[in-house]
């Protein structure tokens, strides 16, 4: 397990740039009435999310928090946005299985109401986990 940690950023910045692709085929899917390519494409996000909540509490747990080598005003962008993303995640963790609990129950028009929340909020913690991890890996990296 050990020997494959280094690529865990990778692959979180991976998961995340897969659920920003899904969230929206999704979303476009049930706009074009296409309930079905919906239902897969939201359950493709969920099965993701899943998959990077393991890689990520695993790759925490062996390395603790990524160092940021970016200085000045960078910094505190990095860190607002990070603050921002961290703030997001803990409410998507409350609210994507909340908006697919409706879906599986059935009850259409309280998924739809939350849904049109969780989607937005969603789409802006996966993409800034991707900008964060290009900030913190690749433009200003520690090492």
């Amino acid at each position: 397990m050990r020997e494959l940690v280094p690529i865990f950023p990778h692959l979180l910045a991976f998961f995340n740039v897969s659920t920003v692709f899904l969230l929206i085929a999704g979303a476009t899917a049930v706009r074009r009435g296409e309930r079905d390519v919906h239902k897969r494409y939201m359950l493709g996000a969920v099965a993701v999310a899943v998959l990077f909540l393991i890689v990520y509490v695993l790759y925490h747990l062996e390395v603790g928090n990524a160092a940021f080598a970016g200085e000045g005003k960078v910094r505190w962008f990095y860190f607002g946005l990070l603050i921002a993303h961290i703030i997001g995640a803990v409410f998507i963790l409350v609210m994507a299985p909340m908006t697919l609990f409706r879906a599986v129950r059935g009850t259409f028009v309280t998924h739809q109401s939350l849904a049109k929340k969780t989607l937005p909020l969603w789409l802006f913690v996966s993409a800034s986990g991707f900008v964060v991890y290009l900030m913190a890996f690749h433009i200003w990296p520690s090492v």
